[in-house]
């Protein structure tokens, strides 16, 4: 990298002798998008001392271009860019910093779609030759950070930028150009405008992940918890959540354990559909009903319909687990059952399959299950590793999609 500091004065962009690239992924990670915009006006200010630098740019929103006409149709619609309404991208700043460790970066925000954000670019290079300068940098926009988080997980959150620019002087510089000094202004002493962009490390955001369950004597319950605790440990934000109980008070007295299980439980909130909407990631437990999910959680779901037309069960990562009384009661089919309804959502099916070794004790690849012999065998030491392992999961794989 080599960066020789300007004279100080006022440089106008060349748009003609300027490009901006940027990469970005799509297909939830798999592919690789390349694209550009076309820079509108841009100068560079730069002062005595060069920390209080400033450069302001316009760049023409319409003119996003991936060689993919209906994706760059999409993408200049109301859904993303918005770009009848918001036809400019502007980027402002008041500050450049050169690190401990010889860098320089210019702390702005950029505004996109009225959003605005703070943004960071790193000058890679910056010679000056015949009084003009020539630079190059780069710099990630979250394009969440600007409202726009349509189509998560299959469109990426993030976009790398990568900037050439040629500027002209349009008065004649004060001082001369000064390469590689060995003083410099340390790091925060000049006043910016607006907070420095975080380190990229910074911009990762948690996912969300709703759990979801039925259990009438405790078994899914347990196995709730344990998917909350995994899910947790991998530094997610979780809901616990159980769906409103259906049977009518006579029948739930008339089982001891039932009928406890409902005093102990009571505090624990009941699930709406603004969890669902919430959350990044909804796990789904139920006990089986002639090898499919109980009515209480059907219930539930049948309740989704106005997020279903919105589009808002889409995009989301979904899992299930299970408990039956016996070996062969359902354990499998009643996840392939909720499976089902995941797919009219539209949603992402993430289990566990047999990813770590304690699946293989386990045993069922769609999702955490117990036999619990008419209760007469308790949640066990298997099956809570294993529903741990699945909230584990189902957080990391969010956690992806939600930073990708």
């Amino acid at each position: 990298m080599s960066v020789q500091l300007p004279p100080a004065g006022t440089y106008q962009v060349d748009p003609a002798r300027s490009s901006i690239t940027f990469t970005t992924r799509h297909l939830f990670g798999l592919g690789r998008v390349n694209g550009t915009f076309t820079l509108e006006s841009a100068s560079i200010s730069v002062a005595e001392p060069v920390t209080g630098s400033a450069v302001h740019a316009v760049v023409a929103a319409g003119s996003f271009h991936t060689g993919a006409a209906r994706r760059d149709d999409h993408v200049r619609s109301p859904a993303f860019l918005d770009t009848d309404r918001h036809p400019a991208i502007r980027f402002e700043s008041s500050g450049a910093v050169r690190g401990d460790d010889g860098v320089w970066t210019v702390e702005g925000s950029l505004t996109v779609r009225g959003h605005r954000a703070p943004l960071r670019l790193t000058i890679d290079s910056l010679t000056v030759r015949d009084g003009s300068l020539r630079l190059s940098a780069s710099g990630t926009v979250d394009r969440h950070r600007h409202g726009l988080t349509a189509a998560r997980g299959m469109a990426a959150r993030r976009l790398r930028l990568s900037l050439t620019a040629t500027a002209h002087p349009t008065a004649s510089p004060t001082t001369s150009p000064v390469t590689n000094p060995t003083t410099h202004p340390a790091v925060g002493t000049t006043t910016r405008a607006v907070a420095p962009a975080e380190d990229e490390k910074d911009l990762l955001m948690s996912p969300k992940i709703a759990v979801i369950y039925y259990s009438s004597t405790g078994t899914v319950h347990e196995l709730a918890e344990s998917v909350a605790e995994g899910a947790r440990k991998e530094g997610a934000e979780v809901r616990l959540l159980r769906v409103a109980e259906l049977a009518p008070k006579e029948a739930i007295a008339t089982n001891e354990a039932w009928a406890a299980h409902m005093v102990a439980t009571e505090d624990i909130p009941v699930a709406t559909p603004d969890d669902i909407e919430w959350a990044d990631a909804v796990v789904f437990g139920s006990p089986t009903r002639f090898g499919n999910i109980a009515s209480q959680l059907k219930q539930f779901i049948d309740t989704l319909g106005g997020l279903w037309a919105q589009g808002k069960l889409a995009d989301k990562i979904y899992s299930g687990f299970t408990a039956t009384a016996t070996a062969h009661g359902g354990q499998e089919s009643t996840l392939l059952a909720l499976y089902n309804s995941v797919h009219h959502f539209g949603g992402i099916i993430v289990t566990p399959g047999y990813t770590d070794p304690v699946k293989f004790a386990d045993g069922n690849p769609y999702g955490t299950s117990h036999v619990n012999g008419q209760g007469a065998i308790p949640v066990d030491d298997t099956a809570r590793a294993a529903a741990v392992y699945q909230g584990k999961r189902v957080a990391a794989v969010t956690a992806q999609f939600k930073n990708a």
